[in-house]
């Protein structure tokens, strides 16, 4: 009767165990809206090919919907915001995207984010419009912005 006892009490014990929680995949993770700042560096190219660099920081703003894609706007001042826009792909804990970036030109945009726990977000990108001799490189990091709460009726 021990032996029978010791068993189901092992069983039930992988039961439990099995049953505890489960983190959500990244792709579920991501989704919601973010905000924080981003450290911008612009290089352009004069004609003689000689670079100019401008590094500022600026507020972003960033929607992730479900479908793996994301918009954000990040507001270099009260008359310019950049607008970009991308496509995640996501394998494992690796999140690459690409997509475009829109301020007086628009640029090509290859990147990735991290996930530093469930509320930080890490997001570095490299915009590129090789005709007007512009890379632009971002590094923002964003947190998750608290749910409202509905009103009551």
């Amino acid at each position: 009767m021990k032996v029978q006892t010791i068993l189901a009490a092992a069983a039930i014990s992988v039961a439990l165990i099995s049953c505890g929680t489960k983190e959500k995949p990244v792709s579920e993770q991501l989704v919601g809206q973010w905000t924080g700042v981003d450290s911008i560096t612009v290089t352009v190219l004069d004609s003689l090919g000689t670079p100019t660099t401008q590094t500022i920081a600026a507020p972003i703003d960033l929607e992730y919907i479900a479908d793996s894609t994301f918009t954000a706007v990040v507001k270099v001042n009260d008359s310019t915001n950049v607008t970009l826009g991308g496509i995640a792909t996501i394998a494992e804990a690796a999140v690459n995207f690409t997509g475009s970036m829109t301020c007086d030109q628009t640029l090509e945009v290859t990147g990735n984010m991290t996930l530093a726990g469930a509320d930080t977000l890490y997001v570095n990108y490299t915009g590129v419009n090789a005709e007007a001799r512009i890379t632009h490189e971002g590094k923002a990091m964003v947190v998750r912005k608290a749910v409202e709460a509905a009103p009551a009726k």
